[in-house]
């Protein structure tokens, strides 16, 4: 099984959020900052709001900031 992917954003309060907490729980993540300009389309194909933090794993996704 592989790890889940966090995109993220290193200013963005909610990312921060959710990197602390994946953080204070042990879990294992590969963390992807994103840079707004240039988005990747595999975070789009998970959130098509665009917006940070996105949590993928398997085929589903997290991209409501209390969820993650």
């Amino acid at each position: 099984m592989s790890l889940p992917i966090l995109y993220s954003l290193r200013q963005c309060p909610y990312a921060m959020r959710a990197r602390m907490g994946i953080l204070l729980a042990k879990q294992s993540v590969i963390l992807r900052d994103i840079v707004m300009k240039n988005i990747p389309t595999q975070m789009l194909a998970a959130s098509s709001k665009g917006t940070v933090p996105v949590l993928v794993f398997n085929d589903s996704s997290l991209s409501m900031k209390v969820s993650i």
